[in-house]
C-alpha cells in the first residue's frame, strides 16, 4: 500500500515522461505512475534533493540580483528570508532518511512559507520591477 507519511516524495518526484512517481513501502525505487517503466532508487533522492536546493538557491539568486540592480528599497530583508530558507534546507539534508521530519518540514513550514512568501514579498518585488520598468 501506498504510505505518504512514510515515502516523503510520493506525488512530488515527477518522471521524466511527466508523471508522478509513487513507492510501496517493500520496494525500494520510486516507479513511474504512468508504467514507462522508469524508476529511481529511494537512495537516489540525495542526488534530486540537492538538485531541488540547487534549483531554490538559483531562483533566489536570480530575484537577489534583479533586486541589486534596480536597488529594491527592501532587498535586505528579502535576502534574509532566502538565506533563512536556504539555511533550513541545507539543515534539513541531514535528515534525508528521516521521512517523517522531513514530510513535516515541507508541509508545516516550506509549502505555507513559500505561498506567504509569493504573496507577499514577492508580490511586492514584483510590483517594484513593474514600476521601474525592470528588463527581466
Amino acid at each position: 500500500l501506498l504510505n505518504t507519511k512514510v515515502h516523503l516524495f510520493t506525488k512530488y518526484v515527477f518522471c521524466i515522461c511527466g508523471a508522478r512517481m509513487f513507492t510501496h513501502s517493500r520496494t525500494k525505487n520510486y516507479l513511474c505512475r504512468e508504467h514507462c517503466g522508469n524508476k529511481i532508487n529511494k537512495e537516489d533522492l540525495e542526488e534530486i534533493y540537492n538538485e531541488f536546493l540547487e534549483d531554490v538557491k538559483n531562483h533566489f539568486a536570480f530575484e537577489e540580483n534583479l533586486m541589486q540592480k534596480y536597488q529594491f528599497f527592501a532587498y535586505v530583508p528579502h535576502k534574509m528570508e532566502h538565506d533563512r530558507i536556504i539555511n533550513e534546507l541545507e539543515e534539513l539534508k541531514k535528515h534525508l532518511n528521516d521521512y517523517e521530519m522531513m514530510n513535516r518540514y515541507f508541509k508545516e513550514h516550506f509549502l505555507p512559507w513559500l505561498d506567504n512568501h509569493i504573496s507577499t514579498m514577492d508580490t511586492v518585488t514584483g510590483g517594484f520591477f513593474n514600476m521601474v520598468n525592470a528588463q527581466i
